[in-house]
């Protein structure tokens, strides 16, 4: 495929940005980190990737960033953190984000530092400006560079790019921490979590899905979204059985189904609901 000509000079606007300089890519093995780390690769004068591997995310989510990393001789370190180790995190304040933020990228900067790279980028793109993102909040406070929001890359023409270049990634579903999946100012704790990661993990597998989330509700109710596409394939009565079963065994009590189906980000509208109601 070709990119348009606004695309291709936004690419060449991103590439001479990462000229000449020692980047350090916080590298999560998503579709926009991933793109960040190949184009580092091949043109920064040095690169490192960093991936922190915790609690909050899929195993099989640092497993691909290792794949990703080997297949295109980037070099890269993960580190080991516990989010749960920080109270104000487990807390789970609006600003949650912000603190994960600040806790994680405060240990990239040391790397920075000890090594001598000239900057940390993330993946952060244009269209998390729309969204309630307390996190880029941390990222400018430490000085952390988001190369897509800098000019104006939103997630369509990253995923355009990546097939450009003939990453294999373009069509790579978006994802975010489990912490996510739990409304604001109900305590993070290690079982919920583990809950939350066990019950997607048993939904992708059991019906072949490429995205869902569970959102544990009030320490007991799963309000689980599925792409509307899903639905007929999900939603019969043999299904619902099998689910009921294996969520009961989770330790969830009720299990429901959001209607609305997959979206990103559906905790937030708790927020827009809550100024109108003000």
């Amino acid at each position: 495929m070709e990119l348009t000509e606004n695309l291709r000079e936004k690419l060449n606007n991103l590439i001479s940005f990462l000229k000449e300089k020692k980047v350090i890519v916080a590298f999560s093995g998503g579709i926009d980190s991933s793109l960040l780390a190949f184009l580092s690769k091949k043109h920064a004068k040095e690169t490192l990737l960093i991936t922190e591997r915790s609690i909050l995310y899929p195993d099989e989510e640092i497993e691909e960033a290792i794949k990703f990393a080997r297949k295109f001789d980037i070099s890269h370190k993960i580190i080991q953190g516990n989010p749960l180790n920080n109270e104000k995190f487990t807390q789970n304040p609006q600003n949650r984000c912000f603190i994960c933020k600040k806790d994680i990228f405060s240990k990239f900067l040391i790397i920075k530092d000890e090594k001598d790279y000239d900057i940390i980028i993330d993946g952060s793109n244009y269209d998390d400006l729309n969204d309630y993102r307390p996190g880029l909040q941390a990222l400018n406070e430490l000085n952390i560079i988001s190369p897509y929001i800098k000019f104006q890359i939103d997630k369509q023409e990253i995923r355009k790019i990546s097939q450009y270049f003939n990453l294999g990634i373009e069509s790579k579903p978006s994802n975010a921490c489990f912490a996510s999946r739990i409304p604001y100012n109900q305590i993070i704790t290690e079982q919920k979590l583990n809950m939350i990661n066990q019950g997607e993990e048993f939904l992708k597998k059991v019906f072949d899905l490429t995205q869902v989330r569970v959102r544990l509700h009030d320490n007991k109710i799963a309000r689980i979204e599925f792409l509307k596409d899903d639905f007929p394939k999900i939603l019969t009565q043999s299904n619902q059985e099998i689910i009921t079963t294996k969520f009961k065994e989770l330790g969830f009590c009720y299990i429901t189904v959001d209607i609305e189906g997959f979206r990103s980000g559906s905790m937030n509208e708790g927020l827009t609901l809550n100024k109108i109601n003000e």
